[in-house]
């Protein structure tokens, strides 16, 4: 049960942490759509959706081998962290050459701001890049306070500028800025990175770097795909409908965003378990159990979310930007998908076959890019959403025939796809509301909470059999002493 208790541990801390930094974010939907234009709001995603992109290809995604190779080999974790602090250094000189591209059509006008984003893409970087250390090494409360620190002084520098002193989007990057480098400095100083950084040695940083590269380098193009598959139809909407109806798009899609706190705050945590036990004999029945429970809360989750819609859209999405709101329930469904192909992503990480990362997150990029194209000329942003949907969707199939030679991961079937079903049935309700569409949405809430509770209950079951028992055990020695 050590292991349980382990995960149970981490999601608590990662809980706190993503609750606190991504609700504060949450927060933060009303300032912006109140004091920038769908016009500013869409340069702000725009600058968000660029950083997606070349993040990881400049830097080569070195951070997850970092993380990765301090777990599996912690006598050489100096070698490691020092090698991935200088490649990311590395990548923000590249993104330095990159700068004047950022002046073409296809950006909404970011090259405008280049020195700000260059600001910002810096310490963004160096923020994860040092949170993968402090991960390796399990300083997962550092990484919670970090977090925290980073986001309430984002929150009132952007309270401050854009509200008060009327800086607009300067405002937005300089809060950004200012909450990444105090996360830095946290790290630096209470993580004791920069103890491990060394001037490079040409020939015995060159083997780590060899070695971290081959568990990187696939991560890359994943990356690539991924950003594919939840951002390029940014561009598409902004070339075919305008820079604001992409502000539109990217502020409905912050309501949704809530999938990825549960995600996030739980694949932080399991991530360091999946590696942890990935090599141990019950490998397929931990993940079969985690899955049971990680389902679940999704499902209620994103059910849940699509109900409340409506007043979650009026409280958050201000002036004509609220006009969005139907697209929010689709991209919740996209959100779902999404979150599910994730959990399967990290059976790939684990057994470092990122290959297979590549492989299923380019088919759905393939995919986003098609149905978007076909999609937004037909429905306008109803398209591009469930284009989304239809990408994301393809992605999780895959990866579940991939993953299944690879850990068996159990899962009651004809339940999971009757709360696809009823889900999916939601999204289209909601998205269409017709008369009386509260009333039905609300009914398909509570059949997704009974499916869910019975997909749950043998889980749940076998749990309490088994601390039962372990109780059991441990009494039975105490009385034979």
């Amino acid at each position: 049960m050590g292991k349980y208790k382990n995960l149970l541990v981490n999601i608590g801390l990662f809980t706190l942490n993503t609750v606190s930094t991504k609700l504060i974010t949450f927060l933060l939907v009303p300032l912006y759509t109140y004091f920038l234009t769908a016009a500013q709001y869409g340069v702000t995603d725009m600058s968000l959706t660029v950083a997606g992109l070349v993040t990881p290809v400049v830097t080569l995604s070195i951070g997850d081998a970092t993380t990765r190779y301090i777990i599996d080999d912690p006598d050489d974790k100096e070698r490691y962290i020092s090698v991935g602090f200088w490649v990311t250094l590395f990548g923000c000189l590249i993104m330095l050459l990159l700068l004047p591209l950022l002046g073409l059509p296809i950006f909404g006008g970011l090259g405008n701001y280049k020195w700000f984003y260059l600001a910002y893409f810096a310490s963004s970087a160096f923020n994860a890049y040092l949170a993968n250390v402090a991960r390796g090494l399990n300083q997962i409360k550092l990484i919670t306070w970090a977090s925290i620190a980073s986001s309430l002084v984002s929150a009132l520098s952007a309270g401050l500028l854009i509200g008060l002193l009327n800086w607009k989007v300067e405002g937005y990057f300089v809060s950004l800025i200012f909450g990444g480098l105090v996360a830095i400095v946290l790290y630096l100083i209470f993580g004791g990175s920069w103890e491990y950084v060394r001037i490079p040695k040409k020939e015995r940083d060159r083997h780590f770097l060899r070695k971290m590269l081959l568990y990187s380098v696939p991560l890359m193009p994943n990356a690539i795909f991924w950003w594919v598959g939840t951002s390029v139809n940014r561009f598409f909407i902004t070339s075919m409908l305008g820079i604001g109806a992409s502000g539109l798009f990217a502020a409905a899609s912050k309501i949704p965003n809530v999938m990825n706190m549960v995600s996030s705050t739980f694949w932080q945590a399991w991530s360091l378990s999946a590696f942890q036990e990935f090599k141990k004999t019950d490998t397929g029945k931990f993940y079969s159990n985690v899955f049971a429970v990680f389902r679940t809360f999704c499902f209620l989750a994103a059910s849940g979310l699509m109900l409340l819609t409506p007043w979650l859209a009026s409280l958050l999405l201000q002036k004509k930007f609220y006009d969005s709101w139907p697209i929010i329930p689709v991209l919740i469904l996209a959100f779902l998908f999404n979150v599910f192909a994730g959990f399967y992503g990290t059976v790939f990480t684990a057994s470092m076959k990122t290959k297979h990362l590549m492989t299923s997150t380019a088919a759905a990029a393939i995919v986003v890019v098609v149905l978007t194209w076909l999609l937004v000329r037909i429905m306008g942003l109803q398209g591009a959403a469930w284009a989304m949907v239809g990408s994301n969707l393809v992605m999780y199939v895959i990866r579940v025939a991939m993953a299944h030679p690879i850990v068996r991961i159990a899962v009651n079937w004809p339940l999971m796809l009757i709360n696809i079903l009823i889900v999916a049935v939601q999204a289209c309700i909601m998205a269409w509301h017709p008369s009386r569409y509260l009333l039905i949405s609300g009914v398909l809430f509570l059949l997704v909470c009974i499916v869910s509770a019975l997909d749950a209950y043998p889980f749940v079951k076998s749990l309490a059999t088994a601390i039962s028992g372990k109780s059991l055990h441990k009494n039975g020695k105490h009385v034979g002493k």
